[in-house]
């Protein structure tokens, strides 16, 4: 071989290898990432979701496009999940109202020990139940707030 075919099968080679190792768009390979947790949402697999979303945040800082949407998508996780955990309760919550009102506060002329335990239950319940729904509440607004245009 002649010393000028030696120089351009190695710069061909060195071209070659080059191209193959230089580093995929980080804006695709999130929005992959960023169409799989979108897909466990619909599935409802909230934590496969999320934990998606904040692999995505960690393995592509530069994906910043993505990165964007991605917040949307964690704010719509974290509120669907409160969504169902206030509808959830809700029920319970229900149940333990019903069982309450059953009760009479008194029987056979004495306190009826069952009956304030319930209702110190079912206040407790209400409670929790409210701090559930500003958290919806929360989500609600930080998602209108995260749609708005950043300066």
């Amino acid at each position: 071989m002649k010393k000028k075919d030696i120089l351009y099968l190695v710069l061909s080679t060195a071209l070659a290898c080059s191209c193959a190792s230089a580093p995929a768009d980080p804006e695709v390979e999130a929005s992959a990432m960023l169409s799989e947790a979108r897909t466990l949402l619909e599935q409802k697999d909230y934590s496969a979701a999320r934990d998606t979303i904040l692999s995505l945040r960690k393995q592509h800082p530069q994906a910043l496009q993505t990165r964007r949407a991605a917040i949307l998508t964690l704010d719509s996780v974290e509120l669907l999940e409160a969504r169902d955990s206030v509808a959830t309760y809700e029920l319970r919550l229900n149940a333990a109202r019903d069982s309450f009102q059953q009760m009479p506060p008194r029987l056979n002329g004495q306190t009826n020990d069952a009956y304030y335990t319930q209702q110190r239950r079912v206040m407790a319940m209400e409670q929790e139940f409210d701090e559930l729904c500003a958290k919806v509440k929360f989500f609600l607004r930080k998602i209108d707030i995260d749609k708005q245009p950043s300066n």
